[in-house]
């Protein structure tokens, strides 16, 4: 088929379809995290397992971000996420087998698939979106990822104290692969430019995207800080539940409607910022603003105590994900205008690996934080929180020192 044989969809369309395959990955990604105290008490594992879930799954989404572009250019971006959407029902099945083996299978199949989502969908994105509007409709996409922990953080408590914990997995699982199917519905259009003979791919491709951005100085600021964020970001999703209920003694789903919380702020902020990035403010002074709003949010959930009024616990929790969840949008798509011309997509996968590190190394630091001193009952979560101020304080003053 040639490029020009489909109706090119509007950009609202691509938006909704990405929007869609972003929610159900990143539910997919979470929801494991969010049955995590009940599932790691009924196999005999300790709480911090969540965040080495949480690593391993980035472990694999770091190279399959960075081999994206390669796989969207042959498969198309629709089958891209088709494929990926399945590779994480299939790594859900996977943990529902409560074999510690198969559950670290599992954790890297999920990654592998969330892995492409974004290179998939920043590669529609540009060919559909005006430049004026680019800080906004990426925001918007990214919106996905805390929609996707909203679902998560809702739904699965909800499952779990019906059904168990398995149940709650194997209904996202089922979710990912009916919006597989409902994906196929445009692919016809969206993928019609896709080229099957790409050369394929070589683990010297791994390679490129980094340089690329490492020897742009601008594309390098935003990498730094997006392993910085990501550890920060994923410090609440992965740890916020387990903090309220092991520590401040909150049941499971009093601390499922806190995280649904921080992640609805997400969506709102991410939503925000990209208009505040797109009309009144240069997006590295917007990402630096986000940087002290995150240390500040760090050290108050640090300091809660069990007779914190959840009310207060509330307000902190959306202040922390307006934050550190609400920062993606406006870092994409900075990241995809200042990329060399033709390569944001690359320039997409190589920023990625970056991000994906930070959760790689970020999380079983934080694991590790928390279950000294005291264990998980003790005040040793408070203290990961606590020092999470400090690289949040470094890219403060690295993004608001930049120049553009």
């Amino acid at each position: 088929m040639t490029p020009g044989s489909a109706r090119q969809p509007s950009t609202a369309w691509v938006l909704a379809v990405t929007l869609a395959i972003q929610s159900l990955a990143s539910a997919a990604t979470i929801a494991p995290a969010v049955v995590g105290p009940v599932a790691t008490r009924e196999l005999g594992l300790p709480s911090g397992a969540v965040g080495f879930y949480m690593a391993l799954v980035y472990l694999a989404a770091m190279f399959t971000s960075v081999v994206g572009g390669t796989l969207v250019n042959r498969l198309g971006a629709v089958r891209c996420s088709q494929a990926a959407l399945l590779s994480c029902g299939l790594g859900m099945g996977l943990l529902c087998s409560g074999n510690v083996a198969l559950a670290v299978v599992g954790a890297l199949v999920i990654g592998a698939g969330y892995g492409p989502i974004t290179p998939s969908s920043s590669y529609l994105l540009m060919r559909s979106t005006p430049p004026h509007r680019m800080s906004l409709v990426f925001s918007i996409k990214q919106t996905g990822v805390p929609l996707g922990g909203v679902l998560a953080a809702l739904v699965s408590p909800q499952i779990e104290h019906g059904l168990g914990w398995r149940a709650a997995l194997v209904a996202c699982a089922i979710a990912c692969l009916a919006c597989a199917l409902v994906a196929q519905t445009v692919r016809a259009n969206l993928d019609a430019q896709r080229d099957p003979a790409t050369a394929p791919w070589r683990w010297l491709d791994l390679a490129r995207p980094v340089r690329l951005v490492w020897r742009t100085p601008a594309l390098r600021i935003m990498a730094v800080c997006s392993l910085l964020f990501s550890f920060i970001q994923l410090a609440v999703t992965a740890y916020l539940v387990t903090y309220l209920n092991l520590s401040l003694g909150w049941t499971l789903i009093a601390a499922g409607v806190i995280l649904s919380l921080s992640q609805a702020a997400g969506v709102a902020g991410r939503i925000l910022w990209g208009v505040v990035a797109d009309r009144w403010a240069p997006p590295r002074k917007v990402l630096g603003g986000l940087a002290l709003t995150m240390a500040a949010s760090c050290i108050a959930t640090a300091l809660l105590q069990p007779a914190t009024p959840w009310m207060v616990v509330a307000a902190i929790s959306v202040l922390y994900g307006a934050s550190a969840i609400g920062w993606n949008g406006v870092f994409l798509a900075e990241v995809a205008r200042r990329a060399p011309a033709g390569q944001a997509g690359a320039a997409t996968g190589g920023t990625l690996l970056f991000t994906y590190f930070g959760v790689l190394a970020g999380q079983p630091l934080f694991s590790y934080v928390a279950s000294a001193g005291g264990g998980p009952g003790g005040p040793a979560y408070a203290l990961a929180y606590g020092l999470l101020a400090i690289p949040a304080l470094a890219c403060a003053a690295w993004l608001l020192r930049a120049r553009g």
